[in-house]
């Protein structure tokens, strides 16, 4: 399957292509369903190059794609204060080296794609140092400010990540809502790891989400009384924009980004939790 990526690099979804299709029929425990006319196709520089200023012409077919490229772009539309928060996967990827060892790979972008970064590592300089600078040379050579927080998957690459950002003055946020990463992450191991010439075969799914060990339950959580009720989706959306506002638990979900529509009376359960004194 091609997915079609333009110079903006930005996902458009449309709500009225229905029925969705998978991004990939490669083997991944997460399959997100995206239209292909919804994924927007772009092209890789090499290490050397930049795209933040690239024409319209420099964008090409999958088949003339370098899938040993390293990509650096910035929507040039768009506003680089603007981009405040950016989803982050550093992990070694399905690809061998010239000396047998794993590949890891940083790929960092915004929720809208609008910015793209992807970096190649050998596996001798994994650290929190090698994030740290890479986080620096990303700011630095697309103009934007660091972030004010950088969301990530991978809870086993947790340590090496809240140490970087920390030292950045930056927020890690664990977050299994990294959407526009994962829906490009999918869209990678087609169009890149399996044509890369390093690729393994028969290589453990790449997005693969780990259980967490159980942990307490916030203090927040401890209620005299449960309740299961059902609000309309229109109050729902309505309390969940307090999420933008002020720190509450939780975070929001793009349904626009998973091609979701659902009608402002449909009822949605959830739980009501009475807390006294909260």
């Amino acid at each position: 399957m091609k997915s079609a990526f333009h110079g903006n690099s930005k996902l458009q979804f449309h709500k009225n292509q229905i029925p969705i299709t998978p991004i990939s029929t490669k083997p991944n425990t997460l399959s997100f369903l995206l239209s292909s006319k919804q994924l927007h196709r772009f092209k890789p520089n090499s290490v050397s190059e930049s795209s933040v200023s690239a024409p319209k012409e420099a964008f090409v077919d999958r088949e003339d794609d370098d899938p040993t490229s390293e990509l650096s772009y910035l929507d040039p539309e768009t506003d680089p204060a603007g981009v405040t928060e950016w989803e982050l996967d550093f992990c070694s990827r399905p690809i061998l080296d010239i000396r047998g060892k794993k590949i890891w790979e940083l790929v960092v972008c915004d929720s809208s794609l609008s910015l793209q970064y992807t970096k190649y590592f050998p596996n001798n300089v994994i650290n929190s140092i090698t994030l740290k600078d890479a986080l620096v040379t990303i700011s630095e050579d697309l103009g934007v400010p660091l972030p004010e927080k950088v969301r990530f998957f991978r809870s086993q690459m947790q340590t090496i990540i809240t140490k970087a950002c920390k030292e950045l003055g930056i927020k890690p946020v664990p977050s299994k809502r990294c959407l526009s990463l994962l829906l490009w992450l999918e869209e990678r191991y087609e169009s890149i790891y399996m044509r890369h010439p390093g690729f393994q075969k028969g290589s453990k799914p790449l997005l693969a989400l780990d259980n967490p060990f159980p942990m307490e339950l916030p203090e927040n959580l401890f209620g005299e009384k449960w309740a299961l009720v059902q609000l309309p989706f229109s109050a729902v959306r309505e309390e969940v924009s307090s999420l933008d506002e002020r720190f509450v638990f939780g975070a929001d979900l793009d349904l626009d980004l998973l091609g979701i529509e659902v009608d402002d009376n449909t009822l949605i359960p959830q739980w009501l939790l009475h807390v006294q004194n909260h």
